[in-house]
């Protein structure tokens, strides 16, 4: 679960730097307003991914750590 988590914060930065890329080429004139869109959309929603897995992965882990008291 953790390398799952890794790969997709992994994603959101490239998705990022596609946006990032995208921008940068107004410098030379050859700006892309659909890689800043879609670097943008795919980032966060990468992003978007790892934390929900990550809040989940924490959840499970403490389960696994204090098991509910019998009575």
């Amino acid at each position: 679960m953790r390398f799952v988590v890794l790969l997709f914060s992994l994603g959101s930065i490239v998705g990022y730097a596609k946006a990032v890329a995208g921008l940068g080429g107004y410098f030379f004139e050859k700006g892309r307003p659909d890689l800043i869109a879609l670097g943008i959309l795919f980032g966060t929603l990468s992003a978007g991914i790892a934390l929900f897995l990550w809040k989940r992965y924490l959840i499970d882990a403490d389960a696994a750590e204090n098991p509910p008291e019998e009575r």
